[in-house]
């Protein structure tokens, strides 16, 4: 095994999956990697800077950039048959059609400027509407329509570049959408930011999303050793995510255990509640108290990289982790009363889900809370074994081992990240840790939010 042991400060959802998937242009990616991936340094929370060479194959750790300062307007307008023809004053230029034109027209009676929604449906309009004339403002500010059906039109010029159909527009809405994964393997430094910063810096905050977003995981450092601090941090992002567990889960060695996670031994490499047809997005692991003698540490390993890895390298075993699907499950008595008293959970997903337009990996299960049913003929069941013992290897050979400090936050994609715990003796001392769950959601909204609000943009 070629996991790299840390020492302090070093590292070692979605469209889900169905058969018959469609490869078109992808709404979000997963950046090409190199085989020797560079080493990469944590990103500071501020200044927010960039550097790029023409021999990369992925993008570098996020690159805020101000946004788009320059004047825009609109130097030219033409109707042509069923699109109009934008040129800017910048040169750029764009196809509107009219059927998105007309669907999108942003007057009062078409749209709802403080609910930001349209007003008219599809059967408001029709079809084969298009310009009797087209006027460009004499400062190129807008262009005003008048449709064949009587109605009129205007859009402005900074909102229609905005919302071309450019390569550059369109990929600058992914990128709003979803940042590009970095993928790492045993070469890469944990990123650590400062809890204080991150709860009461904008800009601290939005690095602290955007690295998790990139890279699946961060330690926050020098977090108040108290329990319950996971939920500052979380509700300063959004709403905790309750579970049959509740809302947060004091992890402790105790006797009869409701889960491997309450005891001191050892556990797999795995994603927390696969059986989850929303599974937790993001996981927040306190250390409050960590054990001083051997063991306790944490295992990290990007499932991410693993697909990407097994897909190049062994492709055969790779579709059959993406075509098979599992069995996750969990039974047992709630201990929260928002729940039931009993809970009965089962999904059955593959252990690598694929995007089915982009066929990118966006979701990773791997658990020990696999149930014994396998839905699969009798002859297949081997290979499916030998696939996912590939896929555990490939793993622990992708991984690194870090033992967080008391007062450290470790925070996960649980989609992607796969962690484990090495064994320790809880008779000799204690580890606690405090965890709680937020949703992706809620970190993309935060994460869009602050863009918006420092001008910032990502690529």
């Amino acid at each position: 095994m070629n996991r790299k042991i840390l020492h302090q400060g070093m590292v070692s959802s979605a469209r889900l999956w169905r058969k018959g998937r469609q490869r078109v242009t992808a709404v979000t990616s997963v950046a090409p990697q190199p085989s020797a991936p560079p080493h990469l340094a944590a990103p500071q929370p501020h200044p927010f800077t960039t550097t790029t060479t023409p021999q990369q194959t992925t993008r570098p750790t996020p690159t805020p950039a101000q946004a788009h300062s320059e004047p825009t307007g609109i130097r030219v307008a033409e109707a042509g048959k069923e699109v109009l023809e934008v040129t800017f004053a910048d040169g750029s230029h764009s196809a509107f059609p009219y059927c998105w034109l007309r669907d999108n027209c942003q007057c009062h009676e078409c749209f709802d400027h403080d609910a930001l929604c349209r007003k008219l449906t599809l059967e408001d309009w029709q079809h084969d509407d298009s310009p009797t004339s087209v006027q460009v403002e004499e400062d190129g500010g807008g262009v005003g329509l008048q449709w064949i059906s009587g109605h009129s039109s205007r859009y402005e010029a900074q909102w229609l570049q905005q919302h071309a159909f450019t390569a550059a527009a369109r990929d600058a809405q992914r990128s709003f959408l979803a940042l590009r994964k970095e993928l790492w393997s045993t070469e890469l430094e944990l990123p650590r930011l400062d809890y204080e910063a991150v709860m009461h810096q904008d800009t601290a905050m939005l690095d602290f999303l955007v690295t998790l977003e990139r890279k699946g995981v961060v330690v926050l450092t020098k977090a108040p050793r108290e329990p319950g601090t996971v939920f500052s941090i979380i509700n300063n992002i959004g709403y905790v995510k309750p579970t049959h567990y509740g809302v947060h889960y004091p992890i402790r060695s105790k006797v009869s255990a409701s889960s491997l996670a309450y005891t001191d031994q050892r556990l797999g490499m795995h994603n927390d509640l696969p059986y989850f047809n929303y599974v937790p997005g993001i996981i927040f692991l306190h250390c409050i108290t960590q054990f001083e003698g051997e063991g306790g540490e944490n295992d990290l390993s990007d499932g991410f990289q693993v697909a990407r890895y097994l897909k190049e390298h062994h492709p055969g075993e790779y579709r059959i982790l993406t075509d098979t699907p599992v069995y996750f499950w969990d039974k047992g008595t709630a201990q929260v009363k928002e729940e039931t008293t009993e809970y009965h959970k089962i999904i059955n997903l593959p252990i690598l889900v694929e995007d089915r337009v982009s066929g990118a990996v966006v979701r990773v299960n791997n658990s020990q809370l696999r149930n014994s049913y396998l839905d699969l003929s009798p002859h297949l069941v081997t290979r499916w074994y030998a696939a996912l013992r590939l896929f555990n290897q490939t793993v622990d050979q992708h991984s690194i081992r870090n033992k967080l400090k008391s007062g450290e936050m470790l925070v996960m994609d649980n989609t992607r990240l796969l962690h484990g715990r090495t064994a320790y003796n809880g008779a000799l001392g204690e580890r606690y840790m405090d965890q709680a769950y937020l949703d992706w959601d809620g970190a993309l909204s935060r994460r869009r939010v602050l863009q918006e609000r420092l001008g910032v943009t990502l690529e």
